[in-house]
């Protein structure tokens, strides 16, 4: 008996080559283990957690699959300088396929410690297997800070208004408000993709980034000039910095 051909076999566009990759691979293997202590708010204690995710290795395995389709990559480096003068490190992740190329970008962590060279390197593997898996749309580890990113505009203001209910109440003092219970705290994953909205957000719609930054500092009682990465700090906090800026363009 003959089997007739798939057209799919010879995809001719990027995006039916990735359709074909991703029919066959859904996700990369999860060979790493990851520790997480949280305090459980009932019961003020520490609780340590496991999780499985992908390493960089499981991802690049998961993708050579795509190689035979025509799909190739590279990934890259750039930098954006931000307000505060802080330079911000970018991975630059293309996929190639004939003459047509898909670019993605993803900050890196911000580099702490005395060993910068050492961290440099874990915030480049971190990033690139976070991108990859980004760009191949492969899943990589199960990710609980989707829910921060996604809830609706009325869950936005039952949650985490902040302002004033009576006419003389001043709110609380900054001193208080600073280590307020706001949520668990916001991976570095999740705030890694808020700055990158926001970064998209100053380059398409410079003249309505401070209106965003002026809202999230009124929601959360912040009252310094401008804000950083370091300024978010929570889940909450990140979900409606989100909101705010799909209300101006849900695509960036």
């Amino acid at each position: 008996m003959t089997t007739k051909k798939s057209t799919t076999d010879s995809p001719q566009t990027l995006s039916e080559a990735l359709a074909i990759f991703q029919s066959q691979v859904q996700s990369a293997d999860r060979t790493g283990t990851a520790k997480e202590t949280r305090k459980d708010k009932r019961t003020n204690k520490s609780v340590t957690t496991e999780r499985k995710y992908s390493t960089l290795e499981d991802v690049l395995r998961a993708i050579q699959p795509a190689a035979k389709l025509g799909i190739s990559h590279t990934q890259t480096f750039d930098y954006s300088i931000l307000e505060d003068g802080t330079v911000l490190t970018i991975c630059v992740t293309t996929l190639y396929f004939k003459d047509q190329k898909l670019e993605s970008k993803l900050p890196l962590k911000q580099l702490k410690g005395f060993n910068i060279m050492h961290d440099l390197g874990i915030a480049i593997t971190y990033t690139r297997r976070y991108a990859l898996g980004a760009a191949y749309g492969i899943g990589s580890e199960e990710d609980d800070d989707a829910m921060s990113l996604t809830q609706s505009t009325a869950e936005k203001e039952d949650r985490i208004k902040r302002t004033p209910s009576k006419p003389n109440d001043e709110g609380e003092p900054v001193e208080s408000i600073k280590d307020k219970d706001y949520g668990k705290p916001i991976s570095q994953f999740a705030k890694d993709a808020i700055v990158t909205k926001m970064m998209n957000l100053s380059k398409k719609y410079p003249d309505k980034k401070d209106s965003v930054i002026d809202k999230f500092k009124k929601m959360f009682d912040i009252t310094q000039k401008g804000i950083g990465p370091d300024d978010i700090r929570t889940a909450e906090q990140g979900k409606a910095l989100t909101l705010l800026i799909n209300e101006i363009d849900s695509t960036l």
